[in-house]
């Protein structure tokens, strides 16, 4: 009988403020004290929680029953059963957070810290699986924020968790940004900057390093123990609308802050409307995208993360009709791109793909109230700004065209619906910027690793608006400071496949394969989502297996590539010289682990190999 553990951890900075504890070990382990379990299986874990020291984790070594993950969210799983020697009895649970825990630069010595916080005695639940029986127990948990702030200070981590809202009516301000600075005798420390959330909620980490540092290098330490801490805050355009003077570090209720600090801040005066960037296709860029650029989340039907970039990409955001710094002009915006850390470049009409509509107006067509599509489009004429087509009815109502100016910059339509265009902003064509295609080389055998192993680019993207594109030093000018980075990857697979015996010798190809049938393969692709190689035959409507022939499994770490012989006892199911005088068709099927923020790459069955056995 198998049983499945699901439970998710998080720690408490203060009352409303929490996290995940994300990329922590979880740790199960037999209780220490049989006599014990019950009475420790019904203890409030707040009590029983403490930090395992050096004597009694070698004690519990012994006892380690499994041991996993957590994920981004603090979620984990353990499945337990005949090969862990579990039958459903109680259990102790302990996490462990190593000094690396957010740290954006590792320590130079790794220490690991463990944490009991209580002992389980699961109430399972039966469920029939594949005429099996699979028990599931669910449990979560929130270490309370004494115990929580302890260990961040353990880990030399300082947290500012707080709340933006509107002075007058108390909502929630939703896309900011909060600094946070310490006061110091001789200069200010920046502590760090955080945009705040839908909630108006924002976190801000640093370590005592950046409030104990001075001007001078002989001198690196803070009086008293704690960061004063004031604020300030700006829409994402830069426009400030709190400015807290660096006397209020010396109040009370700032001086030597507690490295859980919680605040909240009001600001009036909140503009309405801002230009962001915020998604690569279905993607957002603050929350989907690791910092390799790779996806984190499934957004496009991926069923899985990891996925890199290719094909046609859709820039997705919110581009105002008005300039925020100056509400009377109209806004101009543009992408700029910068591949594996090179010079940045405007994203020009050379690097975008077919029309994208990109919002709508209202407009009179045969007399009735009517629709007309704004659009970016390279391969018509633009339309002149702002201008209303005549009722031209019954024909076609033609497209509203925007195009790009030499250096990228868009013109925000001034008549279209809404207060903006809101969504697809552009639509690039990734080829133009990564170029890819076929990946093989004269050396390129089948069978053999490919020569030359193609890899994609890490490629970052920043919006930029202005209300002057011809005048570079606009003091309008804003560029987001959240950047999209994701890697882009535009090869194919290397995909090769051989059939020894149909050539060897002269073979004119048509021979039929008797004695030996060697085949030889590579599939190999720098994000290699599944491979596989298969054969069949009418002959044999069972199907035939081929042992070892499919990824992703197999993967170590790009695909695979090799010979086989599929007379060789074991590597065919049902053996090679059993198969029956017929036809066969023989084929290596791949798919990358890409997206183009909307849609996967689907798999390829090629190539295909027809023989005679």
């Amino acid at each position: 009988m198998s049983y499945v553990f699901k439970g998710k951890l998080c720690g408490f900075f203060c009352n409303d403020c929490s996290e995940p504890l994300d990329r922590v070990k979880v740790r199960l382990y037999r209780p220490s004290r049989s006599e014990s379990v019950t009475i420790l299986a019904v203890a409030d874990a707040n009590q029983t929680f403490h930090q395992v020291h050096a004597d009694e984790l070698k004690a519990k070594q012994k006892l380690l029953i499994a041991e996993t993950t957590t994920d981004a969210s603090g979620a984990f799983t353990f499945e337990l059963g005949e090969k862990e020697k579990y039958s459903g009895e109680a259990f102790e649970i302990d996490f462990v957070c190593g000094n690396n825990y957010h740290k954006p630069v590792p320590p130079r010595k790794f220490e690991e810290f463990q944490f009991h916080i209580t002992t389980l005695q699961p109430q399972w639940r039966e469920k029939g699986t594949d005429n099996q029986a699979v028990n599931y127990f669910g449990w979560e948990y929130c270490v309370a924020a004494k115990w929580w702030c302890l260990i961040l200070r353990i880990l030399d981590l300082w947290v500012i968790c707080g709340r933006v809202v509107d002075c007058e009516t108390g909502k929630a301000v939703e896309g900011v940004r909060v600094f946070a600075f310490d006061v110091d005798l001789l200069q200010d420390d920046p502590l760090g900057s955080a945009y705040t959330d839908v909630n108006g909620h924002f976190k801000i980490t640093y370590t005592s390093a950046d409030f104990s540092k001075t001007i001078f290098s002989w001198l690196n330490v803070e009086w008293p123990a704690g960061p004063d801490i004031y604020f300030r805050v700006e829409t994402p355009s830069g426009l400030v609308l709190l400015k807290e003077d660096r006397q209020t570090g010396h109040r009370a209720d700032r001086t030597n802050a507690h490295n859980c600090f919680c605040v909240k801040l009001c600001v009036k005066s909140v503009p309405v409307d801002v230009p962001w960037f915020t998604h690569v296709g279905n993607y957002n860029i603050t929350s989907d995208i690791d910092g390799s650029g790779l996806t984190t989340h499934d957004r496009s039907f991926a069923g899985d993360t990891g996925y890199g970039f290719f094909s046609a990409i859709k820039l997705v955001g919110y581009a105002t009709k008005k300039v925020p710094t100056a509400p009377s002009m109209p806004l101009y915006y543009r992408f700029v791109y910068s591949v594996d850390g090179s010079p940045w470049a405007p994203v020009t009409e050379a690097n975008i793909y077919l029309r994208i509509k990109v919002g709508v107006r209202q407009i009179t067509w045969g007399g009735i109230t009517a629709f007309q599509d704004i659009v970016i489009d390279k391969n018509q004429p633009a339309s002149a700004a702002d201008s209303i087509p005549a009722d031209n009815a019954p024909n076609p109502i033609p497209d509203h065209v925007l195009r790009l100016d030499a250096n990228g910059w868009v013109r925000v339509d001034q008549v279209g619906l809404d207060n903006g265009f809101y969504g697809p902003l552009l639509w690039i064509d990734s080829n133009t910027i990564v170029p890819g295609g076929d990946p093989k080389v004269a050396a390129d055998t089948a069978g053999n690793i490919p020569a030359v192993p193609k890899n994609g680019k890490k490629v970052s993207f920043a919006f930029q608006t202005t209300d002057d594109p011809s005048n570079p030093a606009s003091s309008n000018f804003r560029e987001q400071s959240i950047q999209a980075l994701i890697h882009i990857n535009n090869w194919n697979e290397h995909s090769m496949l051989t059939l020894e015996e149909l050539t060897t010798g002269g073979g004119s190809g048509c021979n039929p394969i008797t004695t030996n049938a060697h085949v030889h393969y590579t599939a190999d692709h720098e994000l290699m989502a599944a491979w596989g190689l298969g054969v069949s035959s009418a002959a044999i409507p069972s199907g035939i297996t081929i042992t070892n022939a499919s990824g992703p499994t197999l993967i170590l770490p790009r695909g695979k590539a090799d010979t086989i012989d599929f007379a060789n006892p074991g590597t065919v199911n049902p053996a090679f010289n059993t198969w029956p005088s017929c036809a066969y068709r023989l084929a290596l099927t791949t798919r990358r682990k890409l997206t183009d923020g909307e849609y996967n790459d689907v798999a390829k069955d090629y190539p295909v190999i027809l023989f005679c056995r």
